[in-house]
């Protein structure tokens, strides 16, 4: 109860990321770095990752625009969704969001749009040019981490467990809120990515669940993350703590609505592994997991949100289940 005060208060602890200079450091240092992100909060800050500030300011204006309109109309739109980016599937609590998702295999609905010009750039935008940079800095990070000892890929899982251009792409608004924190703009949830790649601006509202002694230590707090003008923001996702066999953890994160007379948005991509790649444990490596391919993993997660209106994710497919004491 304390921690949701501060929360709606705005007086949570933030949390000081690890900062990743994505082209200056060598590759030897950023695996060392990237891997002791993993391995402590899963979450980080990269600086140089090369993406034109023009192309987000650019992309954040479109997305504006469109969501914008009336409400009758740009429920129209490809790829709309408010309470929840679960799109057809009925959630047990909707989020005060709205927003915009492309899928990668997505094709052009401008036809189908109500205002076929706005969305028609809009996805040009998404998928010609800012796709392109988040599978690419994605790719980095990843190739960064595979060689590393808790992963230690060979090169048929390098080219599996990251599907090259599979990543889906979601605009979120988070509308101001009154009275100011009586609602999440999103849930505590973990992305069922490999890795996420998250592009905000300065409102502020993200926070991440921090626990103490490791990824299921018994004493947990949520922190304030602060943002950063001109960075991004990387957390990891289910696939890669799965993949490393719970070296590297999935991080547990909310979103808090913005105060009356502001509006939050950030823009997200999810790289995911191929539909077919099975993902097995290191084989140096303690078995956490039993194998299970990513097409498993998404249908189970579809159908326990069906069946309960919640997500249970990796849970599913634990070998052992040790309580939170004596892990």
């Amino acid at each position: 109860m304390e921690q949701q005060a501060a929360a709606r208060e705005g007086k949570l602890e933030e949390l000081e990321l690890p900062t990743l200079d994505l082209e200056h450091e060598s590759s030897s240092s950023l695996t060392e770095q990237l891997a002791a992100a993993c391995r402590d909060a899963g979450v980080f800050r990269l600086v140089n990752h090369g993406v034109p500030g023009d192309l987000t300011a650019r992309l954040f204006r479109l997305t504006r625009q469109l969501l914008d309109m009336d409400p009758a109309e740009k429920a129209k739109l490809p790829g709309y969704f408010w309470g929840t980016p679960a799109l057809s599937l009925r959630v047990k609590e909707l989020n005060w969001v709205e927003g915009l998702h492309v899928a990668p295999d997505a094709h052009d609905a401008s036809g189908d749009s109500p205002d076929g010009g706005a969305y028609s750039a809009f996805r040009q935008v998404v998928t010609a040019e800012y796709v392109a940079h988040m599978a690419r800095i994605a790719r980095k990070l990843f190739d960064a981490l595979a060689g590393g000892e808790e992963l230690a890929l060979d090169a048929a899982q390098r080219a599996s467990y990251l599907e090259e251009h599979g990543g889906t792409f979601r605009a979120y608004r988070y509308p101001a809120c009154d009275p100011a924190g009586q609602h999440l703009g999103m849930e505590p949830h973990t992305d069922s990515s490999v890795l996420s790649i998250l592009n905000m601006d300065l409102v502020g509202g993200l926070q991440v669940l921090r626990r103490d002694g490791g990824a299921d230590g018994p004493i947990s707090r949520w922190c304030a993350v602060r943002p950063v003008e001109g960075t991004l923001v990387v957390n990891l996702g289910d696939m890669m703590q799965a993949m490393s066999g719970d070296a590297y953890r999935s991080v547990e994160h909310r979103v808090v609505a913005p105060p009356t007379g502001t509006e939050r948005m950030s823009l997200c991509y999810f790289a995911f592994p191929q539909d077919d790649a099975v993902i097995v444990p290191n084989p140096g490596k303690e078995e956490r997991y039993r194998a299970f391919s990513y097409r498993e993993f998404r249908e189970q997660v579809q159908a326990d949100i069906k069946a309960t209106g919640a997500k249970v994710g990796l849970a599913r497919f634990r070998i052992q289940y040790p309580s939170p004491a004596t892990q």
